[in-house]
C-alpha cells in the first residue's frame, strides 16, 4: 500500500517503500516455492489479488481511477516478477543441492562396496598366504571372484561419475 501511495504521488521509482515491496515480493515467491506451489500458481495468485481487489472496490462503490489502476497493475506486475525471480533461484539452488546430495549418497554407496569386495579379496589372500591352500581351490576362486566384482564396479561406476561431474571423455595419462 505504501509503494502504491509513493507512486501515486510521483516519489517514482527507487523508494524505499518500492525497495521493501520487491523484498516482500521475493520472501513471498521462495515461502511459496517451500510450500509446494508451481510458479503457475505463483503468478495466479497475483492475479487472485488484482481480481480481488477490483471486486471490493465495485462492492464498496470505491471508485478507481484509470490512473490508479494502471499504477496498481504496475505494482503487481512488478511483485509478480520479484516472486517468480526469487521462485526460481530458490528452486536452482534446492535443485542443484539435492543433486549434490544426491551424488555424495552414490559415491559413499560406491565406496562401502568396493571396500567390502578389497575387503573380502584381501582375507582370500591372506589365507593362501599362510595356508597350503592352492589358487585352484575355494579360497583362490573367492580371491577371483572379489576382483573381478571390483572391476566390474568400478568400470560400471567410472562412467557415471564422469557424467555427474561434468567429464565427458576420460582424461588423458
Amino acid at each position: 500500500m505504501e509503494a502504491l501511495r509513493c507512486e501515486e504521488s510521483n516519489l517514482g521509482p527507487g523508494t524505499a517503500a518500492q525497495a521493501e515491496s520487491s523484498r516482500a515480493a521475493a520472501l513471498h515467491g521462495k515461502d511459496l516455492l517451500d510450500e509446494g506451489y508451481t510458479v503457475d500458481q505463483v503468478v495466479h495468485g497475483y492475479g487472485d489479488i488484482c481480481q480481488a481487489v477490483t471486486e471490493l472496490a465495485t462492492e464498496t462503490s470505491a471508485p478507481i481511477t484509470v490512473s490508479e489502476f494502471h499504477t496498481f497493475n504496475r505494482l503487481l506486475d512488478n511483485a509478480i516478477a520479484d516472486a517468480v525471480a526469487s521462485y526460481g533461484q530458490y528452486q536452482d539452488a534446492s535443485i542443484s543441492a539435492q543433486g549434490a546430495q544426491d551424488l555424495h549418497h552414490r559415491m559413499g554407496t560406491l565406496a562401502d562396496e568396493q571396500r567390502q569386495l578389497l575387503e573380502t579379496a584381501l582375507k582370500a589372500l591372506d589365507a593362501l598366504k599362510v595356508g597350503n591352500i592352492g589358487l585352484m581351490g575355494a579360497t583362490g576362486t573367492l580371491l577371483e571372484d572379489s576382483l573381478l566384482k571390483l572391476r566390474e564396479l568400478i568400470d560400471k561406476s567410472l562412467p557415471e561419475i564422469r557424467l555427474s561431474t561434468g567429464m565427458t571423455a576420460p582424461p588423458k595419462p
